[in-house]
Order: structure tokens, then C-alpha cells, then sequence
């Protein structure tokens, strides 16, 4: 189990669209936001837990063209996420901590964003369906499937409140607050690379099915 928590752990390690989902929301939105926006992403992860653990690897050998599908859904997303981002030609402007109470979101509304995020993740995609479902394999019994799902999710909801935290920081916001124009165009740039990419992949895999 510690290496299967392990291994997401480094997963989580290399910055992808969750990071920048994060790190944005928690700098130009308020705290409350960002940290349920991490919940989001934590429920992504115990989906594509639960794939790997309970078969994702096998509907990739017998039905590829399901995997194909999933990725270039989750790749125009991801697209489509970047291009508003790109558009952006303004730098954010913070309220103060006081009024950023006002502008907090429906949890709800949150958590789907962060859910949707995750789920269109390419990165996450290939690390569940790949490296991930090598280790998932060893895991044996329901229940310590269902122990790893959740400690997996809760592991990855942890890292990203962390990161939400780190980026309400004052000194944190006022740096974004001055660049954030610039930090959204780049973050729409990586956004509509991994999209991009997924989508290649994904019409790839129909195309050899």
C-alpha cells in the first residue's frame, strides 16, 4: 500500500493542469474556492483509482476504442479550458480579503470544476492507465482495493490544499496579481498542449482499432 501511495505521490509531483487549476484559482479567487476546487480533483483521482484497480487495463486490451474516446473527450476540454485562459489580455485585479468573502462560489460549483479538470486530465489519464495500473495489479481483496482508492484520493486532495494554501499566501497573491495576465496565458498554453496532445492520442488509438 505505501508503495502504491508512493507512486501517486510523484505522479502528483509533476505539474500538470490540476497544479495550474489550483494555484490560479487559490491566487485570483479566494481560499474557500480553491480548496474544494482540490476536493473536486481528489474525487477524480479515487475515479481513476477505482479504473485502474478494478479493470481500466483490461478494457484497454479488449476495447481500446473506449480508452480512445474517453481521451479525446477529456482532450477537448482541457483544449478548450486553455483557449479561454490564452484569451485573457488582463491582469487580474484582487480585492481585498474582506470582499473575496463575497465572491466565494456554491461548493457545489467547486468541486465540479476541480472534478472536471481532473477527469479531462491527459496526465492523469496515462499515469492511471499505464504506470499506475502496473502496481494496482499487486493490490489484493475488495477491501483493500477500496482502502487504496481512498487513501489514493485523500492523499491527492491533501497535495492540492496544501497548494491552494500556499498560493493564498499575500506575498504569493501580489506577484500574481502583477503577472497573472501573463501566468494565464501560459497556463492556457500547457492547457491546450496536454489537450492537443490527448486528442492525437486518442484519434490515434481509434484510428489503429
Amino acid at each position: 500500500m505505501l508503495t502504491i501511495l508512493f507512486v501517486n505521490l510523484m505522479g502528483l509531483l509533476s505539474p500538470g493542469p490540476d497544479f495550474f487549476y489550483v494555484s490560479r484559482k487559490a491566487a485570483s479567487s479566494t481560499t474557500r474556492n480553491a480548496i474544494f476546487g482540490s476536493v473536486g480533483i481528489g474525487l477524480g483521482v479515487c475515479f481513476w483509482a477505482a479504473m485502474a484497480i478494478f479493470g481500466l487495463t483490461f478494457i484497454n486490451k479488449n476495447l481500446p476504442f473506449v480508452q480512445g474516446i474517453i481521451i479525446c473527450l477529456g482532450g477537448s476540454y482541457l483544449a478548450y479550458s486553455g483557449w479561454k485562459m490564452v484569451q485573457i489580455r488582463k491582469n487580474v485585479q484582487l480585492k481585498s480579503d474582506k470582499i473575496q468573502e463575497n465572491q466565494d462560489q456554491p461548493i457545489f460549483k467547486s468541486i465540479l470544476e476541480g472534478l472536471m479538470i481532473n477527469l479531462s486530465n491527459a496526465k492523469v489519464v496515462v499515469f492511471f492507465s499505464s504506470v499506475f495500473s502496473g502496481y494496482a495489479a499487486a493490490i489484493g481483496g475488495y477491501s483493500d482495493s477500496l482502502l487504496a482508492i481512498f487513501l489514493i484520493g485523500a492523499e491527492s486532495m491533501l497535495y492540492f490544499i496544501v497548494i491552494a494554501l500556499l498560493f493564498s499566501r499575500q506575498p504569493v497573491r501580489a506577484f500574481y496579481a502583477k503577472h497573472s495576465r501573463y501566468m494565464d496565458n501560459l497556463a492556457g498554453i500547457v492547457f491546450i498542449f496536454f489537450g492537443l496532445s490527448l486528442i492525437y492520442n486518442g484519434v490515434s488509438q481509434l484510428m489503429a482499432g
